[in-house]
């Protein structure tokens, strides 16, 4: 199934079209954005001028073109700010219906905030957040603790905005109006009381200006991983970036490739507001995320078109959806009970268990291939909300080290700039799991451990009743499970007819060792 999603927003409309599986979980295969400018007039006149009307209405009717030529039944049309402040928002969605054959539905400040929150805390699953979305026309809020929604408000703090209030026509700003926009930014944002943040609160931010950013970041840092979800920036870099683009001319800021025409006139404004934001609320690090608004519409409509459809936006089914997403997954029964003990030892840590459980799972979903480099792509491709990118890094890698552990050290020299000394350690611990688990699983094997110490393993396998188990590979997979750990591995297998198996594989070996090369 395809669904199509457009965002009318303040500055800019998108449209971005996915692929939705059987599961409902999906992929966005093409993605179109248009500055219309939207709310261009609307700070002055309180209406939406013709000029902006006339430039979303032609991007529409190119975005049907697209969507009638794919035939995609399910289109999801909202509008923020600027429709919703319009003192002429009804004519201008009437005109549009008739012009494009659109039907928008434009969301409150409220449902703005929380279909935001929504798609972005599902793709980063971070419990207790304090979520932002920053857009062309406005700022919503969400502090959310252990995923329970406290808090939520729309602020009228956008980049294009502040940008037509306080700057000139090119985006650019005279020294007092900057500051002008800095107190008045600063007097509008909540502070942390207000907000009754928990000290172990972190900041996950979406929209445009915070992605460019990003990529700004990256760039400059030489970051050899192309990847924005997840992405960290601290507080310092914040700062820093934004102080560069405030001394920029928007045409120089326009020849950074990573930013580009469309947001060199407002990212000046809206850097600024993530960095008061982050100043007043005291927070080093932000979390940038990849999803957000358009993916919590989509995650929405996916769960129950008639209540989307019906229904006004419930906070407490937004948290409770968000919740189920982010459940954390277990590893397979075949191996959990020798895992769960080397965890408990202290012999892997959490964050190893959380990546073997991750890897294990997917692995059942990347297609095999014998090309172990688009393997690792294909992995590091994908947004794993629960890992950050070295820990994603390390997966992938842990992965490919199953397969060949020369192409997983050559990917590490690689990577070496994000990675640490002690991750290559744990590569070989999760490598070595991963491959146990397979086995067991395949097997439907179960596991018994009976003694764990420091320097042994002892287990009992008992096989699953339709396959026999791979004896040699079992063997070979233990033999590089003691090399990883530092450890001793007995095991024993509870059926009789397997040992049998495992001592006639054993003389035709023997045998075959004593046979005389030119007979082999």
């Amino acid at each position: 199934m395809k669904v199509s999603v457009v965002d009318l927003g303040f500055n800019s409309i998108k449209l971005v079209n996915y692929y939705v599986n059987k599961d409902n979980s999906y992929n966005a295969y093409e993605q179109e954005s248009v500055k219309v400018k939207l709310g261009e007039r609307l700070i002055e006149t309180g209406r939406l001028g013709r000029e902006s009307i006339q430039r979303t209405i032609d991007s529409l009717k190119l975005f049907r073109d697209i969507i009638d030529f794919q035939s995609i039944k399910h289109v999801l049309a909202v509008a923020t700010s600027a429709v919703r402040e319009a003192g002429n928002k009804y004519d201008f969605l009437k005109e549009v219906y008739e012009e494009t054959g659109f039907r928008f539905r434009v969301l409150s400040g409220q449902e703005e905030a929380l279909y935001s929150y929504a798609g972005a805390l599902k793709s980063t699953c971070i419990p207790t957040a304090l979520f932002f979305d920053l857009g062309g026309g406005s700022l919503e809020i969400v502090y959310t603790e252990n995923y329970n929604i406290k808090k939520f408000i729309s602020l009228p703090l956008g980049s294009l905005r502040l940008s037509q209030t306080y700057g000139r026509a090119d985006g650019t700003f005279a020294k007092k109006n900057y500051c002008r926009m800095k107190t008045y930014i600063l007097n509008v944002l909540p502070t942390r009381k207000e907000l009754d943040i928990s000290p172990d609160t972190t900041i996950v931010g979406v929209g445009g200006t915070l992605r460019a950013m990003a990529r700004y970041d990256q760039q400059i840092g030489s970051y050899p991983l192309n990847k924005i979800h997840n992405y960290r920036m601290d507080y310092e870099s914040i700062d820093s970036i934004s102080a560069s683009f405030y001394k920029m001319r928007s045409n120089d800021i326009a020849k950074i490739d990573v930013i580009g025409n469309n947001r060199s006139e407002t990212i000046a404004a809206g850097s600024c507001i993530i960095n008061m934001l982050m100043q007043k609320l005291r927070f080093q690090k932000v979390v940038i995320s990849a999803r957000g608004l358009r993916e919590g519409i989509l995650s929405a409509f996916l769960e129950s078109p008639k209540t989307y459809y019906t229904e006004n936006i419930n906070q407490d089914r937004i948290q409770d959806s968000v919740m189920l997403s982010c459940r954390q997954e277990i590893v397979q029964k075949s191996a959990s009970t020798l895992i769960e003990a080397l965890v408990s030892s202290g012999s892997i840590k959490e964050r190893e268990y959380e990546i073997i459980t991750h890897a294990i799972k997917q692995l059942s979903e990347i297609p095999l291939t014998t090309n172990l480099h688009n393997m690792f792509y294909m992995i590091i491709d994908e947004d794993s909300p629960h890992l950050s990118h070295s820990e994603q890094l390390v997966l992938a890698l842990s992965i490919i080290y199953t397969r060949k552990a020369k192409t997983a050290n050559s990917l590490f020299t690689r990577y070496r700039s994000i990675l640490q000394t002690q991750n290559r350690k744990s590569i070989e611990k999760i490598a070595a799991c991963i491959s146990l688990s397979e086995i067991l699983e395949k097997n439907k094997s179960e596991v018994k451990l009976i003694s764990l110490n420091s320097s042994k393993i002892v287990m009992m396998i008992t096989p699953g009743k339709r396959n026999l188990l791979p004896i040699i590979l079992l063997e070979n997979t233990l033999k590089n499970f003691e090399i990883a750990f530092g450890i001793s591995v007995d095991y024993y297998i509870s059926d009789h007819k397997l040992k049998k198996q495992q001592q006639q594989q054993q003389q035709q070996i023997d045998k075959l060792l004593e046979e005389p090369i030119s007979r082999r």
